[in-house]
This record gives C-alpha cells, structure tokens and sequence, in this order.
C-alpha cells in the first residue's frame, strides 16, 4: 500500500535523525546549564550544575548514538491495531504505585511530567497537524492522536530510557531533563511542521477530526464543590505548596512529620501552635510548648521559613484568621467550618495534608455525575467525620480495609448500580444510606468504630443471602457455557489454519472452505472436547473432510460418479449430524447445503466450456463474527447479538467488524458500563472475563446477565451503543489517584 510505504518511510525519517536532534538538543541544554552557573549564588547548586555539565558534556556522544535505536524500538509499540504506549513518561501515576516509589523515583516522574508539559505546549500547533496526516497514513478515518508514534511522549521516553542505560545519577539527569526541555520542544516543533509540508506535497490526505462523546468522571482537580464558598484558611498558593507529589508519598509512607532535631520542622510546628490553633485550643497549646525562648529566635526562624517558600502562606493565614473563626453563619458548610478548625488546630505535617487530601478526594466524589445527586449528598455530609478521623487515625490512606475507606467503597460502588432516580430499587438503598450512614455526620468522632458499625449495618441492610447465592450460581454457570465456548472456539482456530495448509482447499469453491475452516472446526472441536476417551477423530467428523473436499470437485467427480453416489447419503448425514452436534441454525444449514447439492448434481453433466459460478451463500457461514457461541449457550448466558444478525428461528452470534479507529478498553472486574438494549439504556457491571479475555459477563442490580465477545464490546462501544462508567473497580482509588494527579500538576508548577 502506498500510505504505509509513506509511513514507514516517514518513520525511517524520523529514525535517523535521531542522533542529530538530540546532539541539538545536548548542546543547547549545555549552553543552558553554563548560563545558569554564571547566576547561581548558592554553591552547593553550582557544584551541582556544573556537574551535570560536564557530565552532559562527557555523555553526549554515547546519548547521541543510542537514542535512534531506543527510538526505533518505541516507535515498533505502535505497530498493529490494538498497538498501545505506556511509557513512563504518559501514563498517569495512580496511588497505590506512589506508594511503592522512593524519593529519587518521584523527582524523576516529576521532572518527566514537566519537560512533557513544556515539549507538547511548544510543539501544539505543528503536532496537531502532523497528527492528521499520519493517522491517515495509518488508515484510520479521525484523527486519534495516542496512536501517532512521533508524538512528543516517545523523544521523551526514549531521553529516560537512553539515560538510565547510561546510569546518569538522579539528579543529574533531573537537571538535564529540565534543561533539555525547551530546546526539545523547538526541535520537535520543527520537525513536525517539516514532516507535515513533505506529506501535504505529497497528495497525503489527512483524516478528520471527531468530536467523541465520554461519560463524565471524577475531575482531575477539585478547587471547590459548586455551591461551596471558597476555602478561609487556605489560598490555592498554599495548597499548591502543601499537596506535593514527594509531600503525598511521605504521607502515605509515615514519614512526613519530620524529626524532632529538626529546626525547621521544629519551628513550623512550634509556630503552628502559637499563632494558628483556635481559641479553644490556645491556652492546651500553650501549656503543651516547651518553655524556649521563642521571642529571641524569630530572625533566625523567619530565614528558615524563607528558605522553606512559606512566609507568605503563614502570613495570609495569619490575616485570613478572623474572618475564619468570625462566620459560622457566612454561608460555609459544616465542612468547611471542621475543615478550617482543624487546619488551625493541627501540630502536624501529616495531619494537614491528610485534610486536604480526604477534602479533595470527596470533592472528586461528590463532583462525579455518574452517581445519582442523593448519593454525592450522602457523601458529602460524610466529610466532617471523615476529616475528624483522619487527624487521629491516618491509617485511612495506607489500608485499603480500612472500615472508613471501605464504607465510601461500598456506597460509591453499590451506587455505580443506578443510572435514574427511579430505578425500583433505587429508593431502598437510600433509605438504608440514610438509616445507616447520615447518623455519622453528627457524631463526634473519637475512633474508627462508629465507621466500623455503619459498615457492618449498611453491608447487612442491602445483603440478601439467598439473593447473594441465586446470582452467584446465575454468574458461575453463564461463566462456565462462555469458558467453555471459549475453549472450543480457540480449539476450532487451530484446526482452521490446519485446514488452511491443504493443497486441496484452494481447489474448492468459497462456500466450501468457508464452510469447512468455520462451522466444522466447531463441530470437530466440539466432538474432541465432549470426547472422554479423547480419541484422534471422534465421531469421525475429521474423515469427512477430505470426502467432502473431494465431492465439491465435479471434475473429479466427474471420474467417478459411482463412488460418488454411495459417498453422498452418508457424506450428507454425516454433515447434518455434526452440525446438530453445535446446534447450528437450520437456515444456514440449508442454504449450504443447497451449495453443495448444486456442486454435486454438476457430475452427471458433460463438463461445460466454462466452469459455471456456485451462487446460493450472500455472505460467509458464521457471518463476520469472532466466536461462535451455539443458541443453547446464547441464551443461557445472555448473549448480545446485533439487529441484522438475529433471525427468527433462533438467536445468532454477533456481527463484529473492523473498526480501524477502535482503542480497546482494559475493563478490570468490577467495571460498569452502560448498554442501549431495545432502546433504553441499562447499567451492567463487569462480572467475568474468560480465561483468553476473549468474552465478558456483565450482571445488572437486579441480577440479568449479559454476554458478549470482547471485538462486539468494541464495535458496541465505537457505534455509541455502549460507554464505558467506570474503568476502575474502586471510585474509591479514582477518586484518590485524582489527588495524586493534583498533586502531580502542583509539583509541576512548583519549580521556579
């Protein structure tokens, strides 16, 4: 195909200027270091950066002939339809990998994350038009830009990978990224609107842009709940300077409070105490301060917190306290209210962090429309027992059974089950929301018990054994057909590209090849499965196969019409046999059987001149279908079918075709998808995957299942009949890797 001679060509291109861009690159990030050098003061920083200078400069040949061939390697992840890019520079970080990652790995993901952010706002404009040409070229028909190989996050990945290889120290090569990030981003700029002119020269169509509808989710960032005034203790300044991505990781790791022998943390602490707890905590603040001369040490104490970029926040909260603990009645909620005391009151790091990180997981919560309005309300007025807890037990963040996180857990989830207000059972589970859960927004919170109680009650309330145990057996024996159909299907796989390799099916007409590389490696996979003596040919269905290859030839045939003759009765009953064996519909089975009569009435003719045309199949015999799944499994697993699939004799495997633009979905157990069925649109979540992950079970609230392939799934999802609600098994986790992204893009910003 000329598109992708082009293609490649321009991959090529892009290969072998590799070793010169990033020569550039090195150059100018040298040049860059060596100005910084002649303004920094401190000389620790300077020794740092002329380290990474010489170092960069000792370096570059080596980084200069490795990265083509890294390059070339991410470049070759792109190939195929389902091809996909997870490098460490594009994938968003989510909580539980924060967690498992040191102080060294943060910086770098921080450092990755900036330099990606400068190169894609430098190189915008060119980028998205590049993008329309090779997504062209890749035969798509809109323009997907996560499929173009030449996106900026490759150069970026490949600079780490090539850099770790080298064993570039930490953070000398946090420094080079930093400086490399602006000569990247013109470099690639250039190159992309270059690469554009070349394919517009030559006649290279460029695909459309297409606007794609997506089910809303948990934002990303969460500066306030609509309806809910501004924060009074904190400026978003400060919340950029207390939520960190490194600050998040300590958190949740122990180590954010910092040592007593600490005079920074030292003073923070002991400032904290003095001038920012409440009325009411003043005085226990006090007599809890050790006896120091304070007063003597505020020159001293005003450079570390200089040092520490927190002058400013300190005194803007200083300011903003009386308008704090003035209005109760100003309009703030009752979050607002605890939230803003126990800021004031905190004597920890930890326990200020903890607040804003449980205030901007339930604003994550609360702003999600894919739960109903009176379940985010339920949420919402959970957050003032919720941050009391958290001052006093941060276990809430580190132990995913920890009874307060699994009580969001369970509400968010269970919720995920109702799409409208008034779903039948939808005012149940309110009620028990409001029976069990509400009480706790008024309690004062001392421990973990009375979440502990709600947990136990609310899990009980809306857990019907006998409804648990009729769904469970539904959801094991739906599963157990689909296994099952799986195994036949890729068992019948094998045997069609076994069938492929003999000489005498290229001698056959279509319908005849078809028939025998579909229908009948079901048929002989099926007798091989059902067979527990496990013999080479059960059913002898294997044997029919050269006989009827050899009676779809009527100059063979022709030969030999006696052999023929006796062949047929037992040729033909042989086939329907098999075929009832799978419960293939009647309908095909006659119409291929029509073919076959036609092929073998020709043998009692003189040969014609020309060999006539065997017309009687309008399309292939399993259709356009992956999967054969046989009526009996279909309807005992809820099997989805498309309109012009269905006949009304009985139910038929789905039509799946190519859609080149499709990006498959990695649905994890627990997922919830929403699927137009008869015009209306139900809510299932994601029940089974089968072994291969080549069929999936969904299951409704109200325990219906339905079943589908995973390429229907996609054809589903690409003709708006089905989106996607929830990817993830946790809103719980989405709700929190929010944060962690929040976090993400403060440390992003944080850097001078």
């Amino acid at each position: 195909m000329p598109s992708m001679s082009i293609y490649q060509s321009l991959l090529d291109q892009a290969t072998q200027g590799g070793a010169a861009l990033v020569s550039t690159v090195a150059l100018a990030a040298r040049q860059s270091m060596r100005a910084e050098v002649q303004l920094t003061r401190n000389l620790s920083e300077r020794e740092q950066l002329e380290l990474s200078f010489r170092l960069l400069e000792t370096q570059a040949p080596q980084l200069g002939a490795r990265f083509p061939i890294v390059l070339r390697e991410i470049f070759q992840r792109y190939e195929g339809v389902d091809s996909g890019h997870d490098d460490l520079a594009s994938r968003p970080l989510r909580l539980d990998q924060l967690e498992l990652m040191d102080e060294g790995q943060v910086q770098e993901r921080v450092e990755l994350a900036r330099m990606l952010q400068h190169v894609l706002l430098e190189a915008e404009a060119s980028l998205t038009e590049l993008n329309s040409y090779v997504c062209a070229l890749m035969g798509l028909q809109r323009v997907c830009p996560e499929r173009n190989p030449l996106r900026p996050d490759s150069y970026v990945s490949a600079l780490q990978q090539v850099m770790t290889e080298l064993k570039v120290p930490t953070r000398v090569r946090a420094t080079w990224l930093h400086h490399m990030a602006s000569a990247l981003g013109r470099a690639l700029s250039a190159a992309y609107q270059a690469w554009s002119d070349g394919l517009q020269r030559q006649d290279v169509r460029r695909a459309g842009f297409t606007v794609i509808r997506t089910p809303e989710a948990a934002p990303t960032t969460s500066p306030g709940t609509p309806g809910r005034p501004a924060r009074a203790v904190w400026t978003p300044q400060y919340r950029q300077t207390v939520l960190t991505l490194d600050k998040l990781r300590r958190l949740m790791a122990g180590e954010l409070d910092a040592p007593a022998d600490d005079p920074k943390a030292a003073f923070a602490q002991q400032f904290s105490r003095e001038f920012e707890s409440g009325a009411g905590n003043l005085g226990a603040a006090a007599r809890a301060a050790p006896d120091t001369a304070f007063q003597s040490t505020v020159p001293a104490a005003l450079d570390a917190l200089q040092e520490m970029q927190q002058v400013e926040a300190v005194v803007q909260r200083m300011q903003q306290r009386p308008a704090a603990s003035a209005g109760r009645a100003d309009g703030r909620s009752a979050a607002d209210a605890v939230r803003d005391d126990l800021t004031r009151a905190a004597t920890s790091a930890s326990q200020v962090l903890s607040l804003e990180v449980v205030s901007l997981m339930v604003a994550n919560l609360v702003q999600d429309t894919r739960l109903l309005a009176p379940i985010r309300k339920v949420i919402e007025r959970l957050e003032p027992a919720l941050l009391r807890l958290v001052v006093i037990d941060p276990r809430f963040f580190i132990d995913r059974m920890h009874p307060a996180r699994q009580l969001l857990q369970e509400i968010s989830q269970r919720g995920l089950a109702f799409a409208a207000e008034g779903d039948p059972e939808f005012q149940d589970f309110l009620l028990s929301l409001q029976r069990h859960v509400s009480p706790l927004a008024v309690l004062n919170i001392d421990s973990v018990l009375p979440f502990e109680a709600a947990l136990k009650q609310f899990t009980q309330d809306g857990d019907d054994p006998k409804i648990r145990a009729n769904l469970s057996s539904q959801i094991h024996s739906a599963a157990a057909v689909l296994g099952y159909a799986e195994a036949r299907n890729l068992r019948a796989e094998s045997m069609a590209e076994s069938l492929k390799a003999l000489p005498e099916l290229g001698k056959v007409p279509k319908e005849v090849s078809e028939f025998l590389c579909g229908p009948w490696t079901q048929v002989m996979a099926q007798a091989e499965l059902k067979d527990p003596a496990k013999s080479d040919d059960p059913g002898h269905y294997k044997m029919l196969v050269s006989d009827l290859l050899w009676s779809a030839q009527p100059d063979l045939t022709r030969k030999d019409v006696s052999r023929l003759t006796k062949l047929v009765p037992r040729l033909l009953s042989g086939l329907r046999e098999g075929l009832g064996l799978i419960g293939y519909p009647s309908t095909k089975t006659s119409l291929f059987f029509d073919v076959l009569m036609k092929l073998h009435h020709q043998a009692f003719r003189p040969p014609p001149k020309e060999e006539p045309l065997v017309v009687g199949l309008e399309e292939g015999l399993l259709g356009s279908q992956d999967h054969w799944v046989a009526p009996s499994e279909a309807k005992a697993s809820g099997f989805m079918v498309f309109a012009d699939e269905e006949v009304q004799e009985t139910p038929q495997p789905p039509v799946v075709a190519t859609v080149p633009d499709a990006v498959p979905v990695a649905l994890k157990l627990g997922a919830w998808v929403e699927v137009q069925l008869k015009g209306a649109w139900q809510r299932m979540q994601l029940s089974w995957v089968s072994p291969h992950g080549t069929m999936f079970l969904f299951t409704s609230s109200r325990g219906k299942t339905q079943s589908m392939t995973q390429r229907f799934f996609e054809r589903m999802l690409a003709e708006g009949k089905l989106r996607v609600v929830s990817e993830q098994a946790s809103m719980v986790d989405g709700a929190l890797d929010a944060v962690v992204h929040t976090a993400m893009l403060n440390s992003i910003d944080s850097r001078a």
